[in-house]
């Protein structure tokens, strides 16, 4: 007796998924860790902090282009810091390897 596989495939539409015959589309949660886990790190980094501010991507694209500049600007700013301070904790320790 053979039992066909329920493990999700691919199924028409984007984002659709296929299981045991029935095909869905994913949840609003579902899709949000899609996009996620698509980010390069630094997208990712954008929207911590842009998230930290109180913004949405839509929100920063509706601000008039002076005031949107100055967000820009303070979002470079943060990233830049960051990226030294993790640089900073790499370069930084020191191991004892003996054992």
């Amino acid at each position: 007796m053979q039992i066909a596989p329920t493990s999700p495939t691919p199924a028409a539409g984007p984002g659709a998924w296929s299981m045991g015959g029935a095909t869905r589309q994913p949840t609003a949660a579902e899709q949000q860790f899609r996009d996620y886990a698509k980010m390069t790190p630094a997208e990712k980094m954008r929207a911590e902090i842009l998230d930290s501010m109180g913004l949405t991507e839509d929100q920063l694209r509706a601000m008039d282009p002076k005031e949107r500049a100055k967000v820009e600007e303070k979002i470079k700013e943060l990233i830049k810091q960051k990226v030294e301070q993790a640089t900073e904790k790499k370069t930084g320790q020191i191991v004892d390897v003996k054992a």
